[in-house]
């Protein structure tokens, strides 16, 4: 299993791709096949991270991936169909706004209090819906 590293992370505007090297790792060729050019054929395929909408990858994000993941787990995990965030929040991550959001609602700013203010919103839906 391979540990990511800070500095191969690539930001590109709102996109976060990683490019070092890993188990598993696709070549230009592999991915793209007869429509990939000759010279980048053999070349390493970087792999998605997250794309993040309204502002630049925030630091946090790379230093909790760092710190919690393997690169062959996140990226298998991204390739069953998970979204980043997901992929995230099940090692207890939580950015400023979810945070913010806890706090405002009365709720401490952990994994377990967004499990608490989840389930108190799909009660309400449930309520709402009956």
């Amino acid at each position: 299993m391979t540990n990511f590293v800070k500095e191969n992370f690539q930001e590109s505007g709102e996109y976060l791709h990683y490019a070092g090297p890993f188990e598993g790792q696709k070549t230009y060729g592999e991915v793209h096949g007869d429509k990939c050019h000759p010279t980048r054929a053999n070349m390493p395929k970087e792999v998605f991270i997250a794309r993040f909408k309204y502002r630049r990858v925030p630091k946090a994000w790379i230093n909790f991936l760092v710190k919690n993941f393997t690169v062959e787990e996140y990226v298998g995990r991204y390739e069953a169909g998970e979204s980043p965030l997901d992929i995230m929040q099940s090692k207890g991550y939580l950015d400023r706004t979810f945070k913010r959001i806890l706090v405002e609602r009365g709720y401490a700013p952990t994994p377990e209090g967004l499990a608490e203010y989840r389930a108190y919103k799909a009660a309400l839906l449930k309520k709402d819906a009956a």
